[in-house]
């Protein structure tokens, strides 16, 4: 969806237009992010993965979802043997709540383009 040189975003669902915001505002500080829509789990291009990922100087997960059993867990394990850093933002590992809005959820479980710019940064040290 979006081209960069830096941080390779491999997003799914809603997370790819946060993750298209972060390129953004990202950009304003000189950190350039490319953003694939992963649009299916199953099939995933393993192939399209390792090529998206081995120019970059590593990789973020995000995604609307546990960070068990979907991109933050299938990722690592196509790199695995790369030395690529990763981080990922998905729903931790808790139990979930209801009765708020669509939106409160987003921020509650950390699933904002603020969050995709927090673990660029620490993917990159900086």
């Amino acid at each position: 969806i979006r081209e960069g040189k830096d941080i390779t975003v491999f997003a799914h669902g809603v997370m790819v237009s946060m993750a298209l915001k972060a390129a953004e505002e990202l950009e304003k500080e000189g950190i350039s992010l490319r953003v694939v829509n992963v649009s299916t789990l199953k099939p995933l291009n393993q192939e399209k993965i390792i090529q998206y990922a081995k120019d970059v100087k590593g990789v973020v997960t995000a995604e609307e979802h546990s960070i068990i059993g979907g991109l933050a867990e299938i990722i690592p394990s196509i790199l695995k043997g790369t030395n690529t850093p990763i981080e990922s933002v998905a729903v931790k590992d808790v139990f979930g709540q209801s009765a708020q809005s669509y939106e409160e959820l987003l921020v509650e479980y950390g699933l904002t383009d603020a969050e995709i710019i927090e673990a660029t940064r620490k993917v990159l040290g900086v």
